[in-house]
């Protein structure tokens, strides 16, 4: 298993990053580092995540406040967004 950030998710990623550091540029860093370190277990357990319903082929993982969409397919993780779970979405 590979994992693969689409476009989207590296922006959000960064727009988080961005957000928390405007309080503390520690946190910011931790906080991206774990959510990386939460997605690369994805590589030993792709469908950790619950399938949604209403997308196909669409898991979602919630890790502590953070929620991450992804997609498996043939032999790579997609992430395609992740979010705070007090934004709208």
């Amino acid at each position: 298993m590979r994992i693969r950030f689409s476009p989207e998710s590296v922006q959000d990623l960064k727009r988080l990053h961005d957000f928390l550091a405007k309080h503390d540029v520690e946190t910011a860093s931790t906080t991206v580092l774990n959510l990386k370190a939460a997605i690369n277990r994805f590589i030993e357990m792709p469908r950790i995540g619950r399938p949604l319903e209403d997308i196909e082929n669409v898991r979602e993982f919630v890790f502590g406040r953070y929620v991450v969409r992804y997609l498996v397919k043939d032999e790579s993780v997609y992430i395609l967004r992740l979010w705070h779970s007090k934004e709208s979405r």
